[in-house]
């Protein structure tokens, strides 16, 4: 590991202690918001022996991780910036469970595009198309998680972690902030591998 990702871990872990740090929520919600970072830091520790991405993706990754450690020691509903978002577009509901899917499509794109394109070694429209398609579909399965939770747990602690407060259209909303991030990702990404091909010639992918 190079210096870098070690600090990467660094930041990482301090977050993760930090969130467990008296959270004003039961342990049992932290627990459970919890539990899908850590079975991604799983299975990064895995695939990182054969998935090699670059530094930017790394810092992409850990960036994003800190917005669900933040909320598993608020709570979905009671992070202090998702009220203050709110408070700037006029409503009452928290909205840091917006921020954070939106943080998802828009943080995580470049990382699922680089695994990509190191796969496929060659310039393709699929190459943009794919990490897309991908985060939908992540973002479909944690609402199925998020569903499944609401309905094996206490109803206390599944309103908590659901994080809906009261909007029938949560799950389609959260799904569409993520796909809005990831899009404009895709943009991005696009216009700057598109610029760089034709200023500098490239070799590789790497």
């Amino acid at each position: 590991m190079d210096k870098y990702k070690l600090i990467l871990l660094i930041i990482f872990i301090l977050a993760f202690a930090w969130s467990g740090i008296n959270p004003p929520i039961p342990y049992s919600y932290w627990l459970l918001e919890t539990s899908p970072i850590l079975l991604a830091v799983f299975l990064f520790a895995i695939l990182g022996r054969y998935i090699k991405l670059s530094n930017t993706s790394y810092t992409l990754i850990v960036i994003y991780m800190v917005f669900p450690l933040i909320a598993s020691h608020y709570g979905v509903t009671g992070v202090p910036f998702g009220e203050t978002i709110g408070h700037w577009m006029g409503i009452t509901r928290n909205m840091y469970d917006r921020l954070t899917h939106f943080a998802f499509g828009f943080l995580g794109y470049y990382p699922i595009y680089e695994f990509v394109i190191s796969i496929n070694r060659k310039e393709s429209n699929w190459n943009y198309y794919i990490p897309f398609e991908t985060l939908l579909s992540f973002s479909a399965i944690y609402e199925i998680f998020e569903w499944l939770v609401a309905i094996t747990v206490n109803p206390i602690l599944a309103a908590s972690f659901y994080g809906a407060q009261g909007d029938i259209f949560d799950t389609p909303e959260d799904m569409a902030n993520a796909l809005v991030g990831a899009l404009i990702a895709m943009f991005i990404v696009f216009i700057v591998r598109k610029y760089k091909n034709k200023s500098i010639p490239e070799t590789s992918f790497s």
